[in-house]
Formats: structure tokens, C-alpha cells, sequence
């Protein structure tokens, strides 16, 4: 029965395990919004602790800040300003400047735009002399200046399909790569329908880059499409085409694998690792300004030394409250928008790219099965003292292991595997709360058949075995009315009841107040003991101190019995402290928590030795010894028990 029991709380421990370790994992599975925040955030502390390289020196910034506004007037600028800027980079050796601006709109400050508004506007006619003919149009002049410079336009797709049009045809080479079991992987890639596009003009002179970035839920700016796919032609990132330019290459390799694609290959030199949707985890290094700023307006007047741009790829932006595209980072609430295109020329150049591989769901899922299989073991089966030791190992090993990957540049959520050990050990810990409470429940409604509510309740704090015995030292004490015989002759049926819960009432709350357990009633007498189930320290002592208090409430008994039912009663007690077997005793239907042995008997033979000797009170010799000077004691005799060997000394106990 014992067995079978645990066997069922065993399996029930390993079965709710194994559904909290199951709903982990389908949670990891169907991605609700709170636990993708969660690991969005544990992305970002993440960041900090991995040892990346210092800042790449080819991104550089240009930017167009306060003192280029307070210089050279308000935004937007005459295109022609943007074509003296973009000539004086490339004289500074800029290898190639990224336009994170937009130029959907023809220049509105034109002479020939300004004369053509009058006319629409005003009615007014009027001719103009003293311009050159390649400054009446500032868009030509910005088209020029693109066609002569290393200059990538940033364009927008759009994919919610609102607004825009058709983008031309891509004016780079798409090669790729399939290793073996490869699927499709076109169809994974996001498509937009159409394409926000800078003027036809300029974009006839000039490369295009779509500078896409969509934040994450939480708002912050993570992850960059590397590739942008409209209708069936793809379409590479601005970041992506600035590198092209730079490095001179004109065609893209798109690596593909049994997930989609898994990486962006420029050259042989920059490999890019990918999500199968085309996506790369940007691995921010710091907040903004990590990469150099430098004011259009100082490049404007020359005053930045040449060699601060040499060689460098240069992308052109905005700093300037209520121009700049702001973007949440890990490291910063806001920003610069171009500091993220940055930012990714960085980790091509460093391959310093954080990656989430293929396998990462099948690692997610054993991470859950293992940090399940652990943590069932821990918080089902081992002592309470080492949930919190073991707990902490197991996170912080799961915690160390998603670092060391990370550094690798390996993203493995740890996040899982720690929710997995904390529910389990929520979940496993109310379970062993719940079998513990039903022992104790079982324990209750057996033990209060025969123990008294003071010792049930320090069994049921213990985990007692129901069915174990065992042989231990016991004081045990025999109480009987003398001449009850004769005196429930004399009483009626319903006398006697009342005589004999008159005197057990007072009798049994004596025994409970020094830390006794009632045995049972058996007719007029009454059997108690101590030291079982549980310890009792001083048992002998207390056992004497409960048969004196027995006496000295005999006379209040005596008065309400007087009153009521017209007698008095007397008690003898035998009380003796030696080795008995202690448990449960019965059939398989009916259990009694009792003891035998021959000490049992012998505490019953001096009960009877009261009348005899004249006292109320007998003890035996190892009682006395077990005292020490507690009382005093009168010595009554030395006698020969029927079935033991050595002689018996017995005494009269009294306080001093």
C-alpha cells in the first residue's frame, strides 16, 4: 500500500512535469506578444555582455545638424547645396555616400520652378537673365553631381501598398546558392507591392538602396531587412548597396539552405548571416555617436581634415530635431536613423553579425526538455534545502550557456529554459504542497481515532510513516476507579455513563497537558503513554507529574460527584518506563496505534499494587531513577512480578 502510494505521487510529479515542460515549449512555439517582449529584452541585456570589436573606421557621418541649419539656411536646402556637399566628399576621398535623405518631390526653389509657380499662382509672366542655364533646373544639378559622384539613393518600400509606384528593374546581379535539401525561398521574403522613389531624374544617375527598418513590438529598432523583395525582383538594403558600391561589386549572392535563406554574401570576403526571411539582427555596439559625426556645414566651408574621410563610406543624415528619423536602439531611445545603416556596414565589415541559426528551434526545444528533465528531479523528488541552490545552478547554467553562444555570435534565448525551471518549480512545489497536505489529512483522520489533537498535529508537521513501528523506550501509565464494580451496581445505566465521563474528562485533558498520548479506555481505567509517537523529552518525569496532578484533581471531582450523583470515587495509578514495540496493530480494515511488550504488563501490575500498599500513586524503580530529584519517593518494597526474572522495586512519589 506504501508503495503504491509513492509510486502514484512519483508519477504524479513526472506527469506535471512534463505538461508544464510541454506548454513551455508550445508557448515557445505559438510566440505570444509578452514572452516575444521578454526575449526581445533579454536580446538587449545580452548586448552589453559580449565582447565585440571596437567601431569599424569606414562609416562615417555626415550630418545635418543645428550649425549647418544656422549656416546655410533651412531645410530643405537648394539641391544645388546638396550637390557642392556630395562634390567636396568625394574631393575629401569618400569612397561612397549613402543619401539616407528622400527626393520624391522636384525642387520647389528653382528659378524655373519658382517662375513657372508665379505663373500658375499669380498670373505673372516674366523672363530672368544673369543665371547659367545648368543652375535654372537645382534637380539637374543634383543629377549631375550624382552621375559624377559614388552616390546611392535611398528609396522606401511600401508595403502596406499604399501609395508609390514600380521600381526598375534591379541594377545589380542576383547569383545564387543552394546547398542540398534547399526550399524556395522566395516566397519567404516579405514582399512589397510598390516602392516610395526618388525623382525619375535622379534616380536614372544613381544606384538605389531601400532603407527600410521596422522596429520590433516594444518599438526598438533590432533587426534590417538585407534584402527587399518587390513583385519578383529583389532588391538589396541601402546599407547593402552603399557596401556594393564601395567595394565595387555588382552582383549579390544569396545563400539558401533547408529553412529558407541563410546568409548574404558579398564578395568572397563578407559573409552575412540571415534569418530565412532575409533579416539581419543588428549587433549594436553602443549608443549614438558610436561611429564619427561630422557637420555639413564644416564639410561645406572645409574645415574637416581630408583624411578623416578618406577611404570611408559616408552616409549623409539628420541629427536635427524634427528632420532626423529617430529610432530606438538597445542602447538608445533615440537615435539617428542613419546611425542604424551604420551600424550595419559595421558588423559586415567586423563580421561581428549575430546570428539566429537554423537549428536554433530543435536547441530551444531539447534547452525546455532538459531544463524540464533537471528541474522535475529537483523540485518532485529532492529535500526542500536544496530548491533554491540547485534552481540558482540551473538558471545561472542556462544563462552561462546563452552568453557563451552569444559571444560566438550565436542567439539562443535563455528565456525559455529559465521560464521552464521557475514553472516547474512553481507548479512541482504546489504539487508536493498539495500530496503533503493530503498525507497530513489522512494522517489526522487516522491518528485522531487514538492520539490526542496535540500529538496528531506534530505528526502531521513530520512526514510519520502511517504503517511503521518500531521498539523504543515508553512511560507508560495505568489508571483504574477502585470498587467500580460494586459502585455501578448501585447506579443506573445512565449514572454510570455520566460517572465515568465525569472522571475521564478531567483525567484525559491531563494527560494531553504533559504531552501524553491516551491509549485507550478500557471499562473504569484508562491507559495513556509518552514518548510515541513522536520524542518527548523527560517523559518519565512528565508522566509523574501527570499521575500527581490526577490526584490533586480528585477532590473537586469528588465535590461535583457528591452533589450530583451521591458518592466519591477513589483512583490508584501505576505508572513504569521501559522498552516497548510501538505501531500499528490490526487487520488490513481496522488499524490501532497501541503498544505491547512486558513493560506494558508490568505498568498494569502496579496500578493494581495502589490498594495493596495504600498510596495512589505506584512507580517503578527505572521511573524513580529517570527523574533524578524531581520528587521525592517512598520506598514501598521490592517485589517478584509473575514472568520476570529480576524483583521489582516500587515507590510512592510525592512533590517536595
Amino acid at each position: 500500500m506504501r508503495d503504491r502510494a509513492a509510486l502514484g505521487a512519483g508519477l504524479a510529479v513526472i506527469l506535471g512535469g512534463l505538461c508544464v515542460a510541454a506548454a513551455v515549449l508550445f508557448a515557445y512555439i505559438g510566440q505570444p506578444s509578452l514572452l516575444t517582449r521578454l526575449d526581445l529584452k533579454v536580446y538587449d541585456l545580452l548586448l552589453p555582455l559580449r565582447a565585440a570589436p571596437d567601431p569599424s573606421p569606414v562609416p562615417v557621418i555626415i550630418d545635418l545638424d543645428e550649425a549647418s541649419i544656422a549656416e546655410y539656411g533651412q531645410w530643405p536646402w537648394p539641391r544645388y547645396l546638396m550637390a557642392d556637399l556630395l562634390d567636396t566628399l568625394t574631393a575629401r576621398g569618400a569612397a561612397v555616400i549613402g543619401l539616407d535623405i528622400m527626393f520624391p518631390e522636384a525642387d520647389r526653389s528653382s528659378p524655373e520652378r519658382v517662375r513657372e509657380a508665379l505663373r500658375r499662382d499669380k498670373g505673372l509672366a516674366f523672363e530672368y537673365s544673369g543665371i547659367p542655364p545648368e543652375l535654372r533646373d537645382y534637380d539637374q544639378v543634383l543629377a549631375q553631381a550624382l552621375q559624377r559622384n559614388p552616390v546611392v539613393l535611398g528609396a522606401y518600400a511600401s508595403f502596406p501598398g499604399i501609395g508609390g509606384e514600380a521600381p526598375p528593374s534591379p541594377s545589380i546581379g542576383i547569383i545564387e546558392r543552394e546547398k542540398p535539401g534547399a526550399i524556395p525561398w522566395l516566397p519567404l521574403v516579405p514582399a512589397a507591392k510598390n516602392a516610395v522613389l526618388p525623382l525619375p531624374a535622379l534616380r536614372e544617375q544613381a544606384p538605389m538602396g531601400f532603407f527600410n527598418v521596422g522596429p520590433d513590438l516594444d518599438g526598438i529598432v533590432r533587426e534590417i531587412p538585407l534584402v527587399v523583395r518587390i513583385g519578383e525582383d529583389i532588391y538589396p538594403s541601402f546599407s547593402v548597396r552603399a557596401l556594393m558600391l564601395g567595394l565595387g561589386l555588382r552582383n549579390l549572392t544569396l545563400e539558401s539552405g533547408p529553412y529558407g535563406l541563410e546568409a548574404v554574401r558579398l564578395g568572397s570576403g563578407h559573409y552575412v548571416p540571415v534569418s530565412p526571411q532575409g533579416t539581419l539582427r543588428i549587433p549594436f555596439i553602443g549608443p549614438r555617436r558610436t561611429y564619427p559625426y561630422y557637420s555639413a556645414a564644416d564639410v561645406l566651408a572645409g574645415r574637416v581634415p581630408p583624411e578623416a574621410l578618406e577611404g570611408r563610406a559616408v552616409f549623409v543624415g539628420a541629427s536635427l530635431p524634427g528632420l532626423a528619423d529617430i529610432r530606438a536602439t538597445p542602447y538608445d531611445s533615440a537615435c539617428p536613423g542613419v546611425e542604424v545603416h551604420a551600424a550595419v556596414v559595421d558588423a559586415i565589415l567586423t563580421g561581428n553579425a549575430v546570428r539566429l541559426p537554423p537549428w536554433t528551434p530543435a536547441a530551444q526545444a531539447g534547452l525546455i526538455a532538459a531544463a524540464g528533465f533537471l528541474a522535475t528531479l529537483v523540485f518532485g523528488f529532492a529535500r526542500p534545502r536544496v530548491y533554491l541552490p540547485v534552481a540558482a545552478a540551473l538558471i545561472g547554467a542556462i544563462v552561462q550557456l546563452a552568453r557563451h553562444l552569444f559571444g560566438q555570435g550565436i542567439f539562443l534565448s535563455p528565456l525559455y529554459g529559465v521560464l521552464t525551471v521557475a514553472a516547474l518549480g512553481a507548479f512541482l512545489l504546489l504539487v508536493r504542497f498539495w500530496q503533503e497536505e493530503r498525507q497530513k489529512r489522512r494522517l489526522r483522520g487516522l491518528f485522531s481515532r487514538y492520539v490526542s489533537p496535540e500529538v496528531v498535529s506534530r505528526v502531521t508537521r513530520t512526514a510519520g510513516d502511517l504503517m511503521a513501528g518500531e521498539e523504543r523506550e515508553l512511560t507508560v501509565m495505568f489508571t483504574d476507579i477502585r470498587n467500580f464494580t460494586s459502585m455501578s451496581e448501585r447506579l443506573k445505566p445512565q449514572e454510570v455513563v455520566t460517572l465515568l465521563n465525569r472522571y475521564f474528562t478531567p483525567m484525559t485533558a491531563l494527560v494531553r497537558e504533559y504531552s501524553g498520548t491516551l491509549d485507550k479506555f478500557i471499562g473504569d481505567a484508562l491507559m495513556a503513554y509518552w514518548n510515541a509517537p513522536l520524542d518527548v523529552p523527560g517523559h518519565p518525569l512528565k508522566a509523574v507529574e501527570a499521575a500527581l496532578a490526577m490526584q490533586e484533581a480528585m477532590p473537586a471531582l469528588n465535590e461535583g460527584l457528591r452533589a450530583d450523583l451521591g458518592l466519591e470515587v477513589s483512583i490508584g495509578i501505576g505508572v513504569h518506563t521501559g522498552t516497548a514495540f510501538v505501531g500499528n496493530m490490526g487487520t488490513a480494515d481496522f488499524l490501532n496505534y497501541t503498544l505491547i511488550g512486558d513493560n506494558v504488563n508490568l505498568a498494569s501490575r502496579l496500578e493494581g499494587l495502589c490498594k495493596q500498599y495504600g498510596v495512589g500513586i505506584v512507580v517503578s524503580g527505572e521511573t524513580r531513577e529517570a527523574c533524578g530529584g524531581a520528587f521525592d519517593f517512598r520506598r514501598l518494597d521490592t517485589i517478584r512480578v509473575k514472568g520476570r526474572d529480576r524483583p521489582v522495586t516500587i515507590y510512592a512519589p510525592m512533590r517536595r
